[in-house]
C-alpha cells in the first residue's frame, strides 16, 4: 500500500510540474507549430479538446491577434505582476524582488521580465521538480497571491477563445490546490 501511495504522489507531482510548464507555454505567442504541440496534450486535459477544435477552425493570425489583445501592452489582461500591483507599470518592485529570488536559486534571466507570468510559471516548475512543496507554496503565496485572482478573472471574462479561458482554469487550479493543501513536514 505504501508504494502505491508513493507512486501516486510521484505521478501527481510530475503532473503538477508539467502543468506549470504547460501554463508557461500557453502564455507564449502562438506560431505555426503551436496547434500541433497543443494537440499532444489533448488527452491530458478535458477542457483542451474543445479549445483545439475551435483553434483548428481559426486562422493563425486570428489566434495571434487574440494573444496580442490579451497579453501585449497595452493589454486587457497583462501577464505581469507589476501591471496589477503598481498602477499598470512594468518592471517595478515585484520584478526586482523576483529577480533577486531567481538569482538566489541560481536561475539566470532569459530576456523576459522577471514578473512575467510565464517566467513565474517556469520558476514554479523548477521548484516543483526540485521537490520542496513548502517552498513552492511560499513562492506562490508571495509572488502570485496578491494579484493572480484579478488576472484570472480578466482572462476568463475578456478572452474570446476557449484556450485562454482554459488557461485561467488550469492555472487557477494549480495555484489554489497548492495553496489550499496542508503540507506536513
Amino acid at each position: 500500500m505504501y508504494s502505491q501511495q508513493t507512486d501516486l504522489s510521484a505521478a501527481s507531482v510530475a503532473a503538477d510540474c508539467a502543468g506549470w510548464h504547460f501554463c508557461a507555454m500557453l502564455l507564449a505567442e502562438p506560431d505555426a507549430e503551436s496547434l500541433a504541440i497543443l494537440s499532444e496534450q489533448a488527452g491530458l486535459r478535458d477542457w483542451l479538446a474543445p479549445a483545439l477544435h475551435e483553434l483548428s477552425a481559426m486562422p493563425l493570425d486570428a489566434w495571434q491577434g487574440e494573444h496580442t489583445h490579451l497579453f501585449t501592452f497595452p493589454a486587457v489582461c497583462p501577464p505581469f505582476a507589476t501591471a496589477y500591483l503598481e498602477e499598470g507599470t512594468l518592471n517595478g518592485h515585484r520584478a526586482a524582488a523576483l529577480e533577486s529570488y531567481y538569482a538566489a536559486l541560481g536561475l539566470r534571466p532569459t530576456g523576459l521580465p522577471a514578473d512575467y507570468l510565464g517566467t513565474i510559471c517556469e520558476c514554479a516548475a523548477f521548484l516543483c521538480e526540485h521537490g520542496d512543496r513548502v517552498v513552492l507554496q511560499d513562492f506562490c503565496q508571495d509572488y502570485l497571491g496578491d494579484w493572480l485572482d484579478r488576472f484570472l478573472e480578466d482572462l476568463r471574462t475578456k478572452s474570446n477563445i476557449l484556450l485562454y479561458q482554459g488557461l485561467a482554469l488550469e492555472l487557477g487550479s494549480l495555484v489554489y490546490e497548492l495553496l489550499n493543501d496542508e503540507v506536513t513536514a
